[in-house]
């Protein structure tokens, strides 16, 4: 790894090193989502006729030989694909690596994928300080919901696992919790695989509707909205635990008898 220069950050005045660092001791940080193969062979087209001139943005993490990629996921795999050998990279302080990978992400992500990100920077924060209060406001700085690692830890047990139709629940009941983050943790996989254990009942409330003739995109989201206990309200006195269990419960007797369904007034918009 050669250094090359150093620039001094205009605004705050830290120092950032410019380097050349060999390929292969260049890693994309875990946080990352997939990379596009479309864009890839673009960067590459582009290359060809420009070469490469972005420099990537990378942050030095201790006890370690190699550089983590906070921005430039792309260009990188395509500068591999080109045969680069070297690519000169900016190091920035590795405590502003999660607000740069919050504005570097793309925003048009679908919730499995921001749920993906945020649960990659919690387990981050729970490796590096498992003894932190999951609210202390380094960690939701860092997180955008809480209820996204709940709903992440399901969807990555879960791949069919239909998230989206807990969203507006999750988000008036999920808060962060006031113990070490090493404890939420543990409680979070409890909710996560009580969100399991609803989304097979749902489905199978969704079999038994659809035997009665009623079929549409959004039968899920309209079977659990039927079962929701709270509806739309905004003021929720009932815990996390009680909704739970009462919404389970709607659904077990649903799949008991589901031609209560129709007397659900179907919407004719459905948010998705």
């Amino acid at each position: 790894m050669q250094k090359i220069g150093e620039i001094k950050e205009p605004l705050y005045g830290y120092t950032q090193e410019i380097v050349m660092v060999p390929i292969d001791k260049l890693e994309v940080i875990e946080i990352q989502r997939k990379p596009s193969q479309y864009h890839i062979k673009r960067l590459a087209e582009s290359m060809r006729k420009v070469g490469f001139v972005a420099p990537l943005i990378a942050i030095r993490k201790e006890n370690q030989d190699k550089l983590i990629v906070i921005d430039g996921q792309h260009r990188l795999l395509a500068a591999k694909n080109m045969g680069i050998e070297q690519l000169p990279c900016i190091i920035v302080p590795d405590k502003f690596a999660n607000e740069l990978m919050e504005f570097n992400i793309e925003k048009s992500m679908t919730l499995r994928e921001k749920c993906y990100v945020a649960l990659n920077v919690y387990r981050i924060i729970l490796k590096e300080k498992p003894d932190i209060n999951e609210d202390d406001t380094e960690v939701m700085d860092a997180i955008e919901f809480p209820y996204f690692i709940t709903l992440g830890l399901a969807y990555e047990e879960k791949q069919r696992f239909f998230g989206s139709a807990y969203e507006t629940i999750m988000k008036r009941l999920d808060w962060f919790f006031n113990m070490p983050i090493k404890d939420a943790y543990e409680k979070r996989k409890e909710r996560a695989k009580l969100l399991m254990e609803l989304d097979d009942l749902a489905r199978e409330a969704v079999q038994k509707v659809q035997e009665m003739g009623i079929n549409h995109p959004f039968l899920y989201k309209e079977i659990i909205s039927f079962c929701n206990p709270i509806g739309r309200r905004r003021k929720i006195e009932e815990s996390f635990d009680e909704v739970m269990a009462t919404l389970k419960a709607n659904l077990e007797n649903l799949v008991k008898e589901p031609e209560k369904i129709r007397e659900h007034k179907f919407s004719d918009e459905v948010e998705m």
